[in-house]
């Protein structure tokens, strides 16, 4: 969602968007999932694997033109030759919501991407009726307070809301409530610019992680050596701390490879709370590092052992790692939630 909010911010063609509100059986993407076709032929994101996005290529065409919402279902449990599922190991039936972009859609989902942006998680509500068709369409801030329309309906917060599985949550009659949250990018914290970094830098940023990138070297610490970061703090372990903000959920991987850099680095990040703590280096150096047991919030060595060798891999075994993490949190998130 975040490629598709670039695109929508900065592109001037006509455009659709087309999200799966509803899933019945398995299917390879879930309810929440978008994907933004162009007019120009230009698309963003992926709904399926490449069962049902030519189709739709053809069907949105004669949207772009009009404030029409179409609602279009692909059953892909279906594997004749007139079928959709194609062998594809896809299960199920996808419901999927067709929305021109309209400027004041626009207006919408530039607003979402502020939010996100200052790391401000944002639910979206829509209303449809029994055949999937959307009556109205509005977004929760995490204040409670709502954009895009009003709702004297549901009162909660993005916190009441977070863990919760995307798609049709609620039923009120005739009227269903689908429900989506947009969640900030997950932001990974990087001290040390070394060149093993600029792998795991790159990786991270194609992989949807908001990048910020710390060290007390301006020459090796800037956008012209890590173009793909997004925030670059250049100062001693100390300094740069008091300008961070560090907040719960974010990452953080240690790999100055200067000890005393590190233990500081450490030393800092002690009594925050943390999501993840990643320290390069043998457990040995790390245990030196500490003077003291290395507690289960840090992980070190950093990474899945994989058997990686060389900058690259460890790259991908570290950010394997982020991934592994993220995903088991938001697991344990949505089996506490009710309902």
């Amino acid at each position: 969602m975040h490629n598709i909010l670039y695109a929508v911010e900065r592109s001037t063609v006509k455009s659709v968007l087309a999200t799966i509100v509803h899933v019945e059986g398995s299917s390879y993407l879930k309810e929440g999932t978008s994907m933004l076709f162009q007019e120009n032929g230009e698309n963003i994101g992926m709904l399926s694997a490449g069962c049902v996005e030519a189709d739709i290529a053809e069907r949105v065409k004669e949207l772009f033109d009009t404030e029409r919402v179409l609602t279009v279902t692909y059953n892909l449990k279906e594997e004749g030759d007139a079928g959709w599922g194609q062998g594809a190991g896809c299960n199920g039936i996808l419901y999927i919501l067709l929305e021109p972009v309209t400027a004041r859609m626009k207006q919408n989902l530039l607003l979402v991407k502020r939010h996100l942006d200052n790391r401000n998680p944002v639910l979206h509500i829509k209303k449809l009726d029994k055949n999937f068709i959307q009556t109205t369409s509005f977004y929760v801030q995490k204040t409670g307070e709502t954009f895009g329309a009003n709702s004297d309906e549901l009162s909660f917060t993005t916190d009441d809301w977070n863990g919760r599985k995307s798609g049709i949550q609620l039923s009120n009659g005739a009227l269903l409530t689908y429900a989506h949250l947009y969640k900030p990018k997950p932001r990974l914290v990087i001290w040390g610019a070394g060149v093993d970094a600029k792998y795991l830098v790159s990786l991270a940023a194609n992989t949807g992680f908001s990048v910020t990138l710390c060290d007390w070297r301006p020459a090796l610490c800037n956008k012209e050596h890590f173009p793909l970061a997004e925030e670059i703090y250049i100062g001693f372990p100390e300094e740069v701390d008091k300008q961070l903000s560090i907040q719960s959920d974010d990452f953080v991987v240690i790999m100055t490879h200067n000890f005393s850099r590190d233990q500081e680095i450490l030393s800092l990040l002690n009594s925050k709370a943390i999501k993840y703590i990643g320290v390069l280096g043998s457990k040995k150096r790390t245990l030196r590092l500490l003077n003291a047991d290395i507690s289960s919030r840090i992980h070190s060595p950093v990474g899945l052992s994989i058997g990686a060798v060389g900058p690259q891999e460890i790259a991908v075994s570290i950010l394997a790692e982020l991934i592994q993490n993220l995903r088991m949190h938001d697991e344990k998130k949505k089996r506490k939630c009710p309902g």
